[in-house]
């Protein structure tokens, strides 16, 4: 590791309360921390809009484009702290920090852009200390070097813990809710409220964690479901449309087709069975229950 690369210190900082606010695209050479102790806000970065919400963060790498908008007009709270590497040898070791919590690694890695994140800890406490620390005027280095360290310490763990069980316990949430409302009109900010976390980190979640974004999801489901009910139920194509969440049998149709590359009709003439109401002996009847509890294997 280089010399610049080993230590770091504070650049800029600021605690503000803002009704509306937007400031131009701009990047810099240094980290920064936006976190959003009350109200909400968009984070422009790299084109994609972040929304952030109370007690969420997004942390930006070095040299990335970006740009905070706030048009809410509610009482909102914002922190903002940035830091970046120096040659001062009086600065905090970031190489000690690195072998205690690896995963800080990661800031020096340039692939890694930026990445926002729910506070599960204590991130939101160490941000206020430390910057009301250096808003005051000591010049306590000491103190501050402790207080700068523990920050990157709770930055660490949401790092980890992005990528462990908690991410994981969000998305089986998620896909629990999807299954219990999957014939309704569902939106991802409304599953991502439900969640409760920003619907922006739930997308990523889907995608790291199955591999599809959060509709695609849903979609896939409402398939699945209605190939299930073409083949055991004698339910009207446009029953099953409504059934599964379409609110047109012509919608519904070319979802269908487009996924399994067949009509609905065609597909039940291929696999479907002729069910009666009434069947005779050897015959199976099916219950509304034998619908609705298929196996759910292959899902989370």
């Amino acid at each position: 590791m280089e010399n610049a690369h080993r230590f770091i210190m504070p650049k800029a900082y600021y605690a503000l309360r803002l009704d509306t606010f937007s400031m131009e695209i701009h990047q810099h050479e240094r980290f920064e921390i936006m976190y959003v102790v009350k109200g909400s806000c968009v984070v422009e970065v790299e084109g994609e809009p972040i929304h952030l919400s109370s007690n969420q963060f997004i942390f930006l790498n070095e040299q990335v484009p970006h740009r905070l908008c706030i048009q809410n007009k509610e009482n909102n709270i914002v922190l903002n702290y940035e830091f970046g590497f120096v040659k001062d040898e009086k600065a905090t070791d970031f190489t000690s920090l690195i072998k205690v919590y690896p995963s800080l690694a990661r800031l020096l890695e340039r692939s890694f852009r930026y990445y926002y994140c729910q506070d599960i800890g204590k991130m939101e406490y160490a941000l206020k200390d430390l910057i009301a620390e250096l808003e005051h005027g000591r010049k306590d280095a000491y103190l501050l070097d402790i207080l700068f360290q523990r920050m990157l310490i709770e930055l660490s763990r949401c790092m980890e813990l992005r990528n462990s069980v908690t991410g994981i316990a969000y998305v089986k949430r998620a896909v629990e809710y999807i299954r219990g409302h999957y014939d309704e009109n569902l939106k991802v900010t409304d599953i991502a409220g439900k969640v409760g976390i920003n619907k922006s980190y739930l997308q990523i979640l889907f995608k790291k964690t199955l591999g599809s974004g959060i509709m695609a999801y849903v979609n896939q489901y409402r398939m699945e479901r209605a190939s299930f009910l073409l083949r055991n139920s004698n339910m009207s194509i446009i029953d099953i449309a409504f059934e599964v969440g379409y609110n047109s049998r012509q919608h519904f149709g070319y979802t269908f087709e487009k996924h399994f590359h067949i009509s609905p009709g065609e597909y039940r003439k291929m696999n479907g069975q002729s069910i009666q109401a009434n069947t005779g002996e050897g015959q199976k009847q099916v219950e509304c229950g034998d619908i609705y509890n298929v196996s759910d294997d292959g899902y989370i």
